[in-house]
C-alpha cells in the first residue's frame, strides 16, 4: 500500500496524532472560553438575576468543564505521581520502623484509598461529561426558560443572549469532546489492535508488536506536543534509531526489535542510511553483541543481524571493541547460559515467616497486613516486569550467533583497511582459522545447513590473504605450513556435492595465495610415495579450468589461478618455474585447448534480444561471467607465451586456424569497448596476445589487416584512455605475488600497431 508511494505504513499513526492533538486543542480553547464566559459574564455580571435552577446548571457545567480542562488526566495522573504511597511504604518496610512511622504508613494507605475513589470518579466524569454537557446544553437551548430578570426587559434580553451564547459554546465544546473521546476509544483502540499493528506498522503477530506500537504512538504525541508538528522523516525506523541512542538498556532492546523486523521487510537501504548517521546507535549495537548470559540472548541475536546489514559500511577503527565483540559471537557455543533468576521459594519463605508473626496490637496487626500486601504487589510487579522485558522470543541458538558473526566479518572484509585490522587481532584470527585445521572439516562441508557459514569463513580468509600487512604474511605462513588446512581445502575441490561446489571458488583463491609461500612447496600428500602438493594443486586447477561442464564463473577463477601458478617459482636452487612440471607435449596440448576455448567463447557472438527485463538481467549476468572467462583464457595464453611455457616455434605450429582466431580476437575487442575496468583488462590482454601472435607468426599480419585491427585498437584506446589513466591509482592487487603490474593501454596499442605495419 503506502510502500508503493515511498511512504511508511505507520504514517497513519502520525496523522492520527496530528488529528487527535488538533481536536484536543479545539476542545481546550472552547472549554477555556466557556469557563471564562460563565465566571466573568454570567456568574460575575448576572448572578443576582439568575434563577436557582439556572445557577446550579451553570455551576454544574462549569465544574464539568473544569474537569475536562484538567490536564492531569493525560500527564501527571497517567504517570502515577499521585499514587506514590505504595512505593514509599515498600522502602520504609526495608528498615526497622519507629512508632510514628507506623502511623504514617497507615495514614498513607487511607489517603491512597481516598485517592483511588477520587481517581476513578474523575476518570468517569471526564469520559461521560461530554454526553452530559451536550444533553444539558440542548435541553436549555430548547426550553430557554431563563427567567424574567426581575421584570426589566433590557436585563432580560442581555441575560437571554448571554445564556444562549454560553449554552451554544458548551454544546460545541461537548460535541468536539465527544469526537475527541471517540478518537481515543475507537480509533486509538483500533490502531493498537493486533490486526492494525500488523497492517499499519508491519510488526507482524509478535506479542511485543502491540507494545512497540503503543510506545511509538506515545512518543509521536510527545514530539507533536513539543515541536507542534510531527517531523516529516518520523517513522518506525527513526524511532528504532532513537531508542538505540537512549541510555536505557531496555530501550536498546526495543530499538533492536523494531529495526530487526524492519530489515526483514526489504527496508535495508533506508534503515542503513538512518543508522549510519548515528554513531552512538551503532556503538550500542556492537556493545549488545558482546553481552553475555541467557537474559541477553535476544539482544545479541537481533543486534548481530542488524550489524551484519551495516558491516559493509563500517570501519573498525571508528568503533573500538568491535573485534572483541565479534569474538564473543564466535565463542557462543562455549558460553554458559546458566544464570538464574531469584528463587521464588525464598521469597515465599520470607512471606510465610512474616505471616506467622503474631502482632500484639491493632497497629502492628494493620502494619503486618499492609506489609504482606505490599510485598505481594511488589513481587507481582517484578514478575510482570520480567515477563514484559523477555516476551516470547525463541532463540535460534549458538549457530545463529556464529553465523551472524561470520557474516559480519565477511561484510567488514570488503574494506582492505578492515582486513588489516582483523589480521592483527590474534585471538579473532585463531577463531577464524581453527575450523580449517579440523579433522571434521570435510564432513561439515557435506552438511547443507553449514554451507553458508563455511562460505563466509572462506571469504574472510581469502580477503585477508589478499590484503596488506604483517598479519597477512603471518597468516599465509601459518596456513601454508599446516598440512591439515591445505588437505581440507584440496578436499573441497575434490568434493562435487551441490553445497561444496559453492565453496570451490573461495578454496581456489586461498590455495593460490598459499602456493606462493615457501612452506607450501614443501608439502606432500600420499603415504606410500609422497607427491608434491603444488603439483596436485596445479593439476586440479587445470582440470577445473578446462572442464566445460563446470560453472563459467568457477572456470574463470580457475583460469586466473592457473595464470598466476604458471609464473610461480619453485623453492629450488635453480629457481625453475612451476610450469616445468609440464612436459613440452602437455604444454602444447594445454595451449591448444586454451585457444580452442577462446574460439568457442560466446564473447563477441550475436545474442538474441529480449524485451523482458528479467531476461535482460540474466543476459547481463551471463555476459559478465563470460567476460571474466575470456579474460582468464587470454591471461593463461599470454602468460604461457611471455613465461616461455611454450616457445614461438611451438606456437607457430599450434593446432589453430589463424583466420578464425584473428576474427575472434576482433570480436572480443569490439565487444569490450566500454569504459570499465573489466573491459580494459580484456582489451589489454587481447593486445598482448596479438603481439605474441605476430611475433610467432608474422604471416598473420595480413589477416589482422583484413579485419581492420589497427582502427579497432585506435577506437578502443580513445574510449578507454580515461579509465586507463585512473587505473594507475587503483593498485589492482599488484602487491600480491604472481600479479605483475600491467602496462598502460597506450604503449600496448602502439606496439601492436607498429608490428601490424
Amino acid at each position: 500500500m503506502g510502500g508503493e508511494l515511498g511512504r511508511r505504513p505507520e504514517e497513519l499513526f502520525n496523522h492520527y496524532v496530528s488529528l487527535w492533538t488538533a481536536t484536543r486543542n479545539i476542545v481546550g480553547a472552547l472549554g477555556f472560553l466557556v469557563l471564562f464566559w460563565s465566571t466573568v459574564v454570567l456568574l460575575g455580571g448576572f448572578v443576582g438575576l439568575l434563577r436557582l435552577k439556572e445557577f446550579w446548571v451553570l455551576t454544574a457545567l462549569s465544574f464539568l468543564m473544569a474537569f475536562r480542562m484538567a490536564k492531569i488526566c493525560s500527564k501527571e495522573f497517567s504517570k502515577g505521581i499521585y499514587l506514590e504511597e505504595p512505593k514509599i511504604i515498600s522502602i520504609l518496610q526495608l528498615k526497622w520502623m519507629e512508632a510514628h512511622n507506623k502511623v504514617l504508613v497507615i495514614m498513607m494507605w487511607m489517603v491512597r484509598v481516598v485517592k483511588f475513589i477520587f481517581g476513578w470518579s474523575f476518570i468517569l466524569l471526564v469520559n461521560i461529561s461530554p454526553l452530559v454537557i451536550v444533553g444539558i446544553s440542548v435541553w436549555r437551548l430548547v426550553q430557554r426558560d431563563y427567567g424574567d430578570a426581575d421584570g426589566d426587559p433590557g436585563n432580560r434580553a442581555k441575560l437571554t443572549a448571554a445564556l444562549d451564547i454560553f449554552y451554544a459554546l458548551t454544546l460545541f465544546q461537548g460535541l468536539f469532546s465527544l469526537y475527541h473521546v471517540a478518537l481515543i476509544w475507537k480509533w486509538g483502540r483500533y490502531l493498537l489492535s493486533k490486526s492494525s499493528v500488523a497492517k499499519y506498522c508491519e510488526l507482524g503477530v509478535e506479542k511485543w508488536g502491540y507494545e512497540v506500537a503503543r510506545k511509538y504512538l506515545r512518543e509521536t504525541k510527545r514530539k507533536f506536543s513539543k515541536e507542534g508538528v510531527v517531523p516529516d522523516n518520523w517513522n518506525l525506523i527513526a524511532y528504532g534509531v532513537e531508542l538505540l541512542q537512549s541510555a536505557s538498556e531496555d530501550d536498546h532492546l526495543w530499538g533492536a526489535r523494531v529495526l530487526d523486523l524492519v530489515y526483514d521487510k526489504d527496508e535495508s537501504v533506508v534503515v542503513t542510511q538512518n543508522l549510519l548517521f548515528s554513531r552512538l546507535s551503532i556503538m550500542n549495537l556492537i556493545t549488545m553483541i558482546g553481552l553475555r548470559g541467557k537474559d541477553n540472548t535476544e539482544k545479541r541475536e537481533r543486534a548481530a543481524r542488524i550489524v551484519a546489514h551495516l558491516a559493509s559500511n563500517l570501519s573498525i577503527t571508528h568503533f573500538p571493541g568491535t573485534l572483541q565483540c565479534i569474538c564473543s559471537l564466535l565463542e557462543s557455543s562455549k558460553q554458559s547460559c546458566d544464570q538464574k533468576l531469584p528463587d521464588k521459594k525464598d521469597q515465599n519463605g520470607s512471606l510465610n515467616t512474616s505471616q506467622q508473626h503474631q502482632d500484639s496490637s491493632l497497629c502492628d496487626w494493620l502494619l503486618a497486613n499492609i506489609k504482606r500486601t505490599t510485598l505481594y504487589v511488589i513481587q507481582q510487579d517484578m514478575e510482570d516486569s520480567v515477563k514484559e522485558r523477555r516476551t516470547s522470543y525463541t532463540s535460534k541458538g549458538a549457530k545463529e550467533l556464529i553465523s551472524q558473526g561470520l557474516l559480519i566479518l565477511e561484510k567488514l572484509t570488503e574494506d582492505e583497511g578492515n582486513c588489516t585490522e582483523i589480521s592483527r587481532h590474534q585471538r579473532l584470527m585463531s577463531k577464524i582459522t581453527s575450523p580449517l585445521s579440523s579433522h571434521n572439516f570435510l564432513s561439515i562441508v557435506q552438511d547443507s545447513t553449514m554451507i553458508q557459514m563455511i562460505s563466509s569463513l572462506l571469504t574472510v580468509v581469502s580477503r585477508i590473504l589478499t590484503s596488506y600487512g604483517d598479519g597477512t604474511t603471518r597468516l599465509r605462513q601459518e596456513l601454508a605450513s599446516n598440512t591439515e588446512v591445505v588437505s581440507n581445502l584440496m578436499g573441497i575441490l575434490d568434493t562435487d556435492s551441490e553445497g561444496a561446489q559453492e565453496l570451490h571458488g573461495r578454496a581456489l583463491e586461498i590455495l593460490t595465495e598459499l602456493a606462493f609461500d615457501d612452506y607450501f612447496t614443501k608439502l606432500t600428500f600420499g603415504d606410500p610415495e609422497p607427491k608434491c602438493m603444488l603439483n596436485k594443486l596445479f593439476e586440479t586447477v587445470q582440470r577445473i579450468f578446462l572442464d566445460r561442464e563446470r560453472a563459467i564463473r568457477l572456470r574463470g577463477q580457475a583460469g586466473e589461478a592457473l595464470a598466476r601458478l604458471l609464473t610461480l617459482r619453485k623453492a629450488t636452487a635453480r629457481g625453475a618455474n612451476v610450469s616445468d612440471i609440464l612436459s613440452k607435449k602437455d604444454a602444447i596440448n594445454l595451449f591448444n585447448k586454451v585457444l580452442d576455448h577462446i574460439l568457442s567463447s560466446k564473447m563477441g557472438t550475436a545474442a538474441g534480444g529480449s524485451n523482458s527485463n528479467v531476461a535482460e538481467n540474466i543476459s547481463d549476468t551471463e555476459q559478465c561471467e563470460e567476460r571474466n572467462l575470456i579474460s582468464a583464457l587470454l591471461s593463461v595464453a599470454v602468460v604461457m607465451c611471455n613465461e616461455n611455457v611454450i616457445s614461438k616455434e611451438d606456437f607457430a605450429h599450434a593446432n589453430t586456424e589463424d583466420t578464425a582466431l584473428v576474427k575472434k580476437l576482433k570480436e572480443v575487442l569490439e565487444s569490450n569497448k566500454h569504459s570499465t575496468a573489466e573491459c580494459l583488462r580484456v582489451v589489454k590482454l587481447t593486445c598482448q596476445l596479438v603481439i605474441a601472435i605476430i611475433q610467432a607468426k608474422p604471416n598473420c599480419i595480413q589477416l589482422f589487416d583484413e579485419q581492420n585491427f589497427k582502427e579497432a585498437l585506435t577506437e578502443a584506446l580513445d574510449t578507454m584512455s580515461e579509465i586507463d589513466g585512473c587505473m594507475l591509482f587503483s593498485g589492482n592487487g599488484y602487491h600480491r605475488e604472481g600479479i605483475k603490474p600491467a602496462r598502460s593501454l597506450a604503449p600496448l596499442v602502439k606496439e601492436a600497431q607498429q608490428l601490424l605495419q
